[in-house]
């Protein structure tokens, strides 16, 4: 590449974005670069986005330990690419983990508890596409309030039940706060770079990390819960445990 212009450095909030521009005589279908970003602070992560003639080109993500990084994948990369990053936004994220362990915990047959996950699966997917695709625009700190009411109330109508499964209302829960659980998802997908050349498929895997993330839980959890004695105690204390922590996100996310 041949350098048009000196970089330019633009502070944005708490962030710099560097805009560098080049030109090469070979129109390519692909870029690679090589660029190791902070490399003595590990847990540092740069978004780098390419356009071509002013169009988005592709996305990615450079930290420490980064080599080779190929820009301009197709459709069936950016789906397997976003994967991992939707399984990993469940299995690390407390929140969504805590509200489907409200859901869970009481029990139920496996093809009601499929019932309510689908619940949450479809709501979440719906607002997660309208916010991806720029048609609706959230409102972060509400949205991730509303995350923490929902498990306030997923709790609470464990504790309510008194010992009653209750899986109609449970995927009634499931179906209304997933609308909100896709908003949130959407704020950590725009944050990974999105590749608009391929947007349907990266959005498609990420729903798709996100449910096997799902259910890697519900596998992991309900067998467990099926073999603890107590069954109501296990419901009662455990909603409210679940119930308390939802109760410091709302307060922390809210009003502080």
């Amino acid at each position: 590449f041949t350098p048009s212009a000196p970089p330019q450095i633009k502070p944005e909030g708490i962030n710099d974005v560097i805009i560098w521009e080049a030109r090469q005589s070979v129109r390519a279908g692909k870029l690679a670069m090589t660029a190791p970003i902070f490399p003595d602070i590990p847990s540092e992560k740069t978004l780098v986005s390419v356009l071509r003639d002013g169009q988005p080109f592709g996305e990615t993500i450079l930290d420490a330990d980064s080599g080779v990084t190929t820009v301009g994948e197709t459709t069936t990369q950016a789906l397997w690419r976003f994967m991992p990053i939707g399984i990993e936004h469940i299995l690390l994220g407390p929140d969504h983990i805590a509200f489907l362990l409200a859901l869970l915990l009481p029990g139920g047959r496996l093809r009601a508890l499929v019932t309510v996950i689908t619940g949450f699966t479809i709501s979440h997917s719906i607002t997660l596409a309208l916010a991806v695709l720029r048609l609706v625009t959230p409102v972060p700190w509400l949205v991730e309030g509303i995350i923490a009411l929902s498990i306030v109330a997923a709790a609470g109508e464990n504790l309510l039940s008194k010992g009653e499964t209750r899986t109609t209302v449970r995927a009634l829960y499931a179906a209304g706060f997933g609308l909100v659980h896709g908003f949130g998802f959407a704020g950590a997908l725009g944050d990974t770079g999105l590749p608009h050349h391929a947007l349907g498929w990266a959005l498609a895997g990420f729903n798709i990390g996100v449910e096997i993330g799902q259910l890697a839980i519900v596998l992991a959890v309900v067998p467990l819960l099926a073999k603890l004695p107590n069954r109501a105690l296990v419901v009662r204390y455990g909603s409210i445990v679940i119930m308390a922590a939802g109760l410091f996100w709302t307060v922390q996310r809210l009003f502080l």
